[in-house]
């Protein structure tokens, strides 16, 4: 009967780190020779054989050493590394243990119906917020842009030619620049195809005329009772209602000129026609 069998019959085993110490002893090993044959290191070996357990890994990989280091020096390696874990505090392999999942607490959880009330709140709110920013008026914050965009005049002096082309032309004439007047201080923006042209204060007595170029301009007004429009000498009526926003109003010049109503017709008498006289009795 050998030590192992001793060992198994009466249940007392020394402790591994003291057997495998005896045996590298025995045959005139140092811990040296066992880490650079095993590819071990040294400390681990050191912390085994002196039963020190508190620097070593997780228990499955300090048994792994122990059955190498074990089958190096002659002994049974899965019965040391069996006995290993149960010294370290464990007979069977550590396992990963999931977590059981627990669900939220009800009470904690907003209702559903709630959840999506807010959610349609919030997209009402923002829906409204970018609608309030295209069409709300701020003078005050941009009438300081206005002011090197608009031209000055006195009442009855014709804008510069800089601002209406000369070749506006002749009293009576149907055609002509377009420029935007005020009455009272109005907000307007005058834009062409994405680019802005006018955006600011317009104040009385000052004017703009629309570019000759411009392709497709539109105006948007916040108060179109105090706007004024002339397309060369013809005026051209309100184009919204007077205090509310107009937005977007077409101001190329065939079209303002659609919006002025045509007189009605007067009959001029004939050249040779003769004036009736009326006296005490009748006409004669």
């Amino acid at each position: 009967m050998n030590g192992e069998d001793e060992i198994r019959e009466t249940g007392t085993a020394p402790p591994v780190g003291e057997q495998l110490c005896a045996a590298r002893e025995k045959q005139k090993l140092t811990i040296e020779d066992v880490a650079a044959a095993t590819r071990i290191p040294g400390r681990h070996l050191r912390a085994i054989e002196s039963g020190d357990y508190s620097g070593l890994p997780a228990t499955t990989y300090s048994a792994g050493f122990v059955k190498t280091v074990a089958r190096h020096l002659g002994l049974d390696g899965p019965v040391l590394a069996a006995q290993f874990r149960a010294e370290m505090g464990g007979a069977k392999p550590e396992s990963a243990q999931s977590l059981p999942y627990e669900p939220a607490d009800p009470h904690r959880t907003p209702p559903m119906g709630l959840a999506l009330l807010g959610l349609v709140a919030a997209v009402v709110l923002v829906l409204g917020y970018l609608y309030w920013r295209g069409s709300a008026e701020q003078p005050a914050q941009i009438a300081a842009a206005a002011s090197d965009q608009a031209v000055a005049l006195s009442p009855g002096v014709a804008p510069p030619a800089a601002t209406v082309p000369a070749a506006a032309a002749a009293a009576g004439s149907p055609g002509g620049p377009v420029v935007i007047g005020a009455s009272q201080d109005v907000w307007i923006k005058v834009s062409d195809g994405g680019k802005t042209l006018f955006l600011g204060l317009l104040h009385p007595g000052e004017r703009f005329a629309v570019p000759a170029d411009a392709v497709a301009p539109l105006l948007t007004t916040g108060r179109p009772g105090s706007t004024s429009i002339n397309v060369g000498q013809t005026p051209i009526p309100p184009v919204g209602d007077p205090d509310r926003l107009a937005k977007d109003v077409s101001l190329k010049a065939t079209d303002l000129m659609a919006r002025v109503s045509t007189p009605a017709a007067v009959t001029q008498p004939p050249a040779n026609a003769t004036t009736p006289v009326e006296n005490t009795a009748g006409p004669v």
